[in-house]
């Protein structure tokens, strides 16, 4: 099926007009936050198409990223990014933001109704490179920055039942976050990785994967092109944050973008019949409170003990 979209791609290709006029928008989140949504919601302006996953490694994609990286390069993450690697990853996108590149993923916005046949900016989201968030917005100086946070504890639930596996040892011995974990935190790790629930590690996964990103947001150093969203403030306030997101990356806000939040987005395939309900339903606050009914006192006593341990003040209700 892949294919046969592909090669119809390759025949729509010659009849799609783009010109980069407007900023790019560059959205940094790790699976399931709610990135599908969001893209969804601004892929909505008819200026707009939409590149989703561009680093993913299924076997379409691989053929185009070898012209741009050696085989041994290619992975499910990137933490310690050379400075040769680094310039490719900007060449890579700066060819896919201007046309001069595509692969399985370009306009994966192909086959909905929001695809436009000429647009002026591209919306990437991408789930691989989030710690390379400031050295993406400082080359890419004039396009707009995303970093979408979902709650640890129900973004740890969602990846927990989808039976995916932790970064812990990954992002644990990054370069990168070594020396500026707390002493506490790495033996939170230790502690967790021996002895700790499956939700206790993919918590303590979430801290490590999202730990440059929620340090800079909380000592106020992030990139003046990088803009916080929360996936909570999305879904329970969606006309005001969708509203604020469209300010910051000059967007024109448009009803649409409203309505679709309340449809299941196409990254319901990963989540159960009765969340695809609740959606239907309009029930905002089960997809972001569901967690608060599934836990007891220890299991949130254990959630505080770990984001102390990290020195994440990010969320009040989990300060101790």
């Amino acid at each position: 099926m892949m294919r046969i979209k592909n090669t119809i791609k390759s025949i729509l290709l010659l009849l799609h007009r783009h010109r980069k006029s407007h900023p790019d928008i560059y959205i940094f989140s790790l699976p399931r936050a709610g990135t599908t949504l969001l893209t969804e919601i601004l892929n909505s302006d008819a200026n707009s198409k939409t590149a989703s996953e561009s680093l993913a490694l299924n076997r379409d994609n691989i053929r185009v990223l070898r012209k741009y990286f050696e085989e041994d390069f290619l992975a499910e993450r990137y933490v310690d990014i050379s400075m040769e690697n680094l310039q490719k990853i900007f060449s890579y996108y700066g060819d896919l933001s201007e046309g001069k590149s595509w692969n399985s993923y370009y306009w994966s916005d192909f086959f909905t109704k929001n695809h436009s046949f000429s647009t002026s900016r591209t919306i990437f989201k991408t789930h691989k490179i989030t710690y390379h968030f400031r050295e993406m917005m400082d080359h890419f100086k004039k396009d707009i920055g995303i970093y979408l946070l979902r709650h640890p504890v129900s973004h740890s639930l969602s990846r927990v039942r989808k039976g995916w596996t932790t970064y812990i040892d990954l992002y644990s011995e990054a370069e990168k976050i070594k020396e500026l974990l707390p002493t506490a935190a790495k033996d939170m790790i230790t502690l967790v990785s021996d002895s700790g629930s499956d939700l206790d590690k993919f918590i303590v996964s979430w801290c490590l994967e999202n730990y440059l990103f929620i340090r800079s947001y909380q000592d106020k150093t992030l990139p003046d092109n990088l803009y916080p969203v929360f996936y909570e403030d999305l879904v329970l306030n969606p006309e005001s944050c969708i509203r604020d997101i469209c300010n910051k990356a000059g967007l024109q806000y448009n009803s649409k973008m409203l309505s679709i939040v309340d449809v299941p987005s196409s990254g319901i395939v990963h989540s159960s019949d009765l969340t695809e309900e609740q959606i239907r339903a309009g029930n905002k606050n089960y997809l972001v409170n569901r967690w608060k009914d599934e836990l007891g006192r220890d299991a949130e006593d254990q959630l505080k003990k770990i984001l102390s341990a990290f020195n994440i003040t990010i969320y009040p209700e989990t300060k101790t």
